[in-house]
């Protein structure tokens, strides 16, 4: 039986499923009663703590810190523009690249951002319920005959070249307020977003420095790549913040690659390049095995052919070696998603920042489960999503599959 895309079994064969798989002997059967009593006691402790004895005054009292930090209210403005924004091309997206029903895709965006809804109230509610319709919207666009008939692969096309352009679009939007006052989920996502787009290409480029002939460029990708992944990130972190003002000058600061004066270097920029740096190196690894995964012999073929160099990598190699390292690549994303945590020691409120504000507040001391709970969900379902995402992906080009 099929429900909104899934296929139930049928209970006669999930029977027989756990007869053979949980039930098939003593110990099995031992050892399946004592895991359900174990998570039956783990449950338990866990609703009591979160429906009877927890204190959810500490965030509800501050949403915001935790959501834009100290974003000024009166701008809010601009992070619903690129949120409507991101939401009407994620609907676009997942109509044009998606084989999931419409029901599923509506659920996904839900999924995306229940902590929010259950925390809004008043005009963020309604807020939240447009960013939601912007999806649908983009979805329902996406599905119109003529996208999802003669002219997809033209869509998809179009629908990249909007999400290239839809970064600095965010960034210029969002940098109508000071990068001192971004904070909470916001300047995570800010950094996660940022940090893996800048990262990649860079990564990319050392990984193909590195299986370079030339000795001059492989052992400076070779260097680069072994010092940056001899250290930790909140050393980076730190070399960033201290040492970028003196190489790049007090008045000057690089967006997008683009140095641009009469600017004063702000931390978030000095976080942010610190990221790129660490995730290149660890990206360049990856890509790195994805090229040694390409037979030798299909680069001799494309060059018997008479294909040049940059043809046979954007053509031949570099879609094998990505196709074969996507989860590799999605695992890296979700751990730099996850350290992100560190530009605490840079005095940046984070989302983890943010709970420890909430925590040191006088009417929250010691609520500290109650915050780091909370902001525990967030990043489970920031990297679920992102982890679904990769497995969509996956499917979709038969990754793993002859």
């Amino acid at each position: 039986m099929t429900v909104a895309g899934f296929q139930i079994p049928d209970r006669r064969v999930a029977w027989r499923w756990a007869r053979e798989n949980l039930f098939d002997g003593s110990w099995n059967t031992a050892l399946t009663v004592g895991m359900v009593v174990l998570i039956g006691v783990a449950l338990y402790g866990v609703g009591n703590f979160v429906f009877a004895s927890a204190e959810w005054e500490a965030i509800t009292a501050n949403r915001k810190l935790f959501f834009i930090g100290a974003y000024p209210r009166d701008e809010a403005w601009r992070i619903w523009a690129v949120i409507y924004v991101l939401a009407g091309l994620g609907g676009l997206s997942w109509a044009l690249w998606s084989r999931i029903s419409p029901l599923l895709a509506i659920g996904g965006a839900i999924a995306m951002i229940p902590v929010f809804v259950f925390m809004a109230h008043g005009e963020v509610a309604l807020l939240t319920l447009g960013s939601l319709a912007a999806f649908g919207g983009g979805y329902a666009f996406g599905k119109t005959p003529a996208l999802s008939g003669r002219y997809r692969n033209t869509a998809r096309t179009v629908a990249v070249f909007l999400w290239i352009a839809s970064l600095p679009f965010s960034w210029v939007l969002l940098d109508g307020v000071p990068t001192r006052l971004w904070g909470g989920l916001l300047l995570t996502m800010v950094l996660t977003v940022f940090g893996i787009t800048i990262a990649f290409p860079f990564g990319v480029l050392l990984a193909l420095g590195r299986a370079s002939t030339f000795p001059v460029i492989r052992l400076f990708c070779v260097g680069f790549i072994e010092i940056v992944r001899g250290v930790p990130l909140i050393t980076i972190l730190f070399m960033a913040f201290f040492l970028l003002p003196l190489a790049i000058g007090p008045e000057r600061t690089i967006l997008f690659g683009i140095p641009v004066t009469g600017v004063d270097t702000a931390t978030v920029q000095r976080a942010l390049a610190g990221i790129v740096i660490f995730a290149a190196a660890y990206l360049a690894e990856i890509v790195r095995g994805g090229l040694q995964a390409v037979p030798r012999g299909q680069t001799e073929a494309a060059k018997a052919l008479g294909l040049n160099t940059f043809h046979i990598l954007g053509f031949i190699v570099l879609p094998q070696a990505l196709r074969a390292v996507i989860p590799a690549l999605v695992g890296q994303f979700i751990s730099l998603f996850k350290d992100t945590s560190l530009v605490l020691v840079l005095a940046l409120t984070d989302l983890l920042g943010a709970a420890r504000q909430v925590s040191a507040q006088p009417d929250f001391i010691g609520r500290q489960a109650e915050t780091l709970l909370f902001i525990a969900l967030i990043y489970w379902i920031v990297a679920f999503n992102m982890s679904r995402a990769s497995q969509q992906i996956e499917k979709n080009l038969g990754v793993g599959e002859r």
